[in-house]
């Protein structure tokens, strides 16, 4: 299983080092990571800076942040740093006041942001080898450990509730990082059966020719639904060019006690549907997850 990087983000104020990390991060990994040199962060410290409203760019950084495969480096290295860096060869943007200015809203940003799951600050100049290394384990994440990044992200919301929370995963089609023991868990066993059940005689129906159609439909022709008005509203898979898609959405999701349990449920669907086409193992499999409302209960519950 693999949780890859769709975008590595390096942020942080002027002349605090983000050109060298961009720079030094390619050299060391041959180009591994999509980076981008600043995102939304840097528009709302400057509509701040500049008076101007920032609504609708705190609702544009909330969708990069509510997305778990993008990932940030928020560089913040102490302002004596900054200031020295500017005395030694300027700017062509800020005088040494307005490089203070911004300085002080990042600072505050970051500090909002700093325990956000997929947020890394970098105080140290020399910061490459931990940011690579953080990358890598994040990668190579378990479902447990995603959990536990949506768990920390509701934490980090308001309300203790992150709103349409997304992240992809990616299988090579062994499935191997199942939890057998966790399918069998008390309160959502019958429901995960259920759900099984729906998708698989909704494959054998349509290959059957049992549709609105009377049409026979094979792998690559029908995209194969389970929906419903409970907390896991929507199952879709979709077989394409060598790779199975699948697309779930939570409705809502207890990321405290039953987020874990149907993840690894889903995964499992996925395999299980991935078996019933009977796909080799070179056909990938790619799941995207869409969680409308993480929140932990007693809270909004």
């Amino acid at each position: 299983m693999r949780f890859p990087t769709q975008q590595l983000i390096l942020e942080g104020p002027d002349l605090s080092g983000k050109t060298t990390l961009y720079s030094n991060l390619h050299k060391a990994t041959d180009y591994r990571w999509n980076i981008h040199d600043r995102s939304t962060l840097s528009m709302i410290v400057y509509a701040k800076h500049y008076k101007r409203d920032t609504f609708e760019l705190i609702e544009s950084l909330k969708k990069e942040l509510y997305d778990l495969n993008n990932r940030f480096v928020m560089l913040m290295p102490e302002w004596s740093m900054i200031a020295k860096r500017y005395t030694s060869r300027g700017d062509e943007l800020h005088n040494l006041i307005s490089l203070k200015q911004t300085y002080d809203i990042f600072k505050e940003a970051i500090e909002e942001f700093e325990n956000y799951p997929n947020v890394m600050v970098a105080r140290a100049e020399d910061c490459i080898d931990h940011v690579i290394h953080n990358l890598l384990c994040i990668e190579n994440a378990s479902l447990k450990d995603i959990q536990q990044q949506v768990y920390q992200l509701a934490t980090c919301s308001k309300n203790q509730e992150a709103i349409g929370v997304n992240f992809t995963i990616y299988d090579d089609g062994k499935f191997e990082s199942v939890d057998e023991e966790a399918l069998d868990y008390e309160s959502e066993k019958d429901y995960y059966e259920r759900i099984k059940t729906h998708v698989c005689d909704t494959i054998d129906n349509e290959i059957a020719g049992k549709n609105q159609y009377n049409r026979k439909e094979t792998k690559e022709s029908r995209r194969f639904i389970f929906a419903e008005d409970t907390c896991i509203a929507l199952a879709n898979f979709n077989y394409r060019k060598d790779c199975l898609d699948c697309h779930f959405v939570l409705r809502s999701s207890n990321v405290r006690d039953t987020l874990y349990y149907d993840l690894n449920f889903l995964y499992d669907l996925a395999g299980v549907v991935h078996r019933k086409l009977k796909l080799t193992n070179k056909v990938y499999c790619k799941m995207r997850f869409t969680i409308n409302s993480a929140h932990i209960p007693n809270i909004i519950d």
